[in-house]
C-alpha cells in the first residue's frame, strides 16, 4: 500500500516566484538564481512601455549593484520578468512564492487575494516582511493555504548576509518549516533561525 504524499514532498523547490521587484525582492530573486532555482520576478504592470518593464528594469539593475547580487552578471538573463496582469499563470508550477513588497499590511493582503487562485495546491507561500504580524497576514489567505504560509526574512544584502529567519504562524505545517529550512540551508547556503511572530522578530530586535 502506497503512503499518502506529505506536505514535505512539495518542498523539492525547482521553481520560485518573488513578488515585488524592489531592491530586496530583486536581490532575493538574484540569489535564488545563483542557487540554480528557476525564478520569476513579479511587479506591477508598467504604465508605459513593456508591461513587465518594472521587473525588467530591476533585473537590469542587478548587474550594476555593489556588492554584486549575482554570482555572474550573465545570470540576470535567467530571471523571468513578469507582471500581475499577464503572468499569474506562472504561479501554477511554482514550488515557492516569496512576497517582498512594501511593508503595508493592506497592500500585502490585496496581493495575496489576487494570487491565491493561481498558486498550486502544494506551493509554499512566504512573506519577507521584517516586522508585520505573520499570523495577521495568514488570515487573508484562503483557509486551505494557511498551513503552507510562513514568514521568511532575508537580511540585506541577501547574497552576503548569512542569516535567514523563518517565522511560522500558529497554523504552519511543521513539514513546511522543516522543508523550507532544509532548502535555505542546503540549496541557498543560509543559516536559519526559527523565530516567533513578535514585532521585528529576532534580527531587528537584537540588531544582528
Amino acid at each position: 500500500m502506497t503512503a499518502a504524499p506529505t506536505t514535505s514532498s512539495a518542498l523539492r523547490i525547482r521553481k520560485a516566484a518573488v513578488l515585488g521587484a524592489g531592491v530586496m525582492g530583486a536581490q532575493i530573486a538574484a540569489h535564488l538564481t545563483n542557487a540554480g532555482v528557476e525564478t520569476v520576478l513579479f511587479d506591477l504592470p508598467a504604465k508605459e512601455g513593456p508591461k513587465s518593464g518594472i521587473a525588467l528594469k530591476a533585473i537590469e539593475n542587478l548587474k550594476k549593484l555593489s556588492p554584486a547580487p549575482l554570482a555572474d552578471k550573465n545570470l540576470a538573463a535567467a530571471i523571468i520578468p513578469a507582471n500581475y496582469d499577464e503572468h499569474l499563470d506562472h504561479l501554477k508550477d511554482v514550488d515557492l512564492v516569496i512576497e517582498a513588497i512594501a511593508e503595508r499590511m493592506d497592500w500585502k493582503l490585496d496581493l495575496y487575494k489576487k494570487i491565491a487562485p493561481h498558486v498550486s495546491a502544494t506551493a509554499v507561500l512566504a512573506s519577507n516582511t521584517s516586522g508585520l504580524s505573520i499570523n495577521g497576514l495568514a488570515e487573508a489567505l484562503p483557509e486551505e493555504m494557511r498551513h503552507r504560509f510562513t514568514g521568511v526574512h532575508f537580511f540585506n544584502p541577501p547574497r552576503y548576509m548569512h542569516l535567514v529567519e523563518v517565522i511560522p504562524t500558529r497554523l504552519t505545517d511543521a513539514a513546511v518549516v522543516e522543508g523550507l529550512e532544509a532548502f535555505l540551508t542546503t540549496t541557498v547556503g543560509k543559516g536559519v533561525v526559527i523565530a516567533k511572530d513578535t514585532p521585528n522578530f529576532i534580527g531587528n530586535r537584537i540588531g544582528v
